[in-house]
């Protein structure tokens, strides 16, 4: 027996259940107007006590349907949505998105590094670059910077931000993906 369920079966089952609850609902409430239509407030207000068990199925039924968007938006700024999965480093306020490619290489969203270097035009910033510093890797779909391609443009570049680019690109980033690469060859060898 399969002790999970496809994702097909778990989204049915859900909208069965929100459409019986919705009913329920509705059902209570016309049963309430009848009561009251009748003069019988005894059973009117039986009813209404009734009513926040049908309120409590009523929004188990819903609430995954209305948080769903966070949800997805949430997945989104974690990179876990689409094809091109990726990871967010913050600098400075802003966030940075950082791709890695089949090497667990990082390659750097262009956009973001050239709105925190204030570089308008990147065609021409990046024209005398080569393939393995600026390129679309397999992982993005964008145009990025690897991290010889960063350095490269942090070293050239006069705007007031660079150095402290270097230093976030060492310290938060280089590091991180290190000592991540570092333990999970610790637990293959385990």
């Amino acid at each position: 027996m399969n002790r999970f369920r496809g994702r097909d079966e778990r989204t049915t089952l859900a909208w069965v259940f929100r459409i019986a609850s919705l009913l329920a609902f509705f059902g209570l409430i016309f049963a309430i107007s009848v009561a009251l239509r009748r003069g019988n407030t005894d059973a009117a207000i039986l009813l209404v006590l009734i009513a926040p068990a049908f309120a409590v199925a009523l929004s188990w039924g819903w609430t995954g349907l209305l948080f769903a968007p966070f949800e997805w938006a949430k997945r989104y700024v974690d990179g876990a949505e689409g094809d091109h999965r990726h990871e967010w480093y913050g600098f400075k306020g802003q966030r940075v998105r950082v791709f890695l490619d089949a090497e667990q290489q990082p390659w750097f969203a262009c956009n973001e590094i050239a709105f925190l270097l204030g570089i308008d035009d990147q065609k021409a910033a990046f024209r005398s670059y080569a393939a393995h510093e600026f390129g679309t890797p397999e992982s993005a779909s964008e145009r990025c910077l690897s991290e010889t391609g960063l350095r490269r443009l942090i070293k050239y570049s006069a705007h007031p931000d660079a150095v402290a680019l270097g230093v976030w690109l060492e310290r938060d980033v280089l590091r991180m993906l290190r000592n991540r690469k570092a333990r999970g060859e610790s637990n293959e060898v385990v």
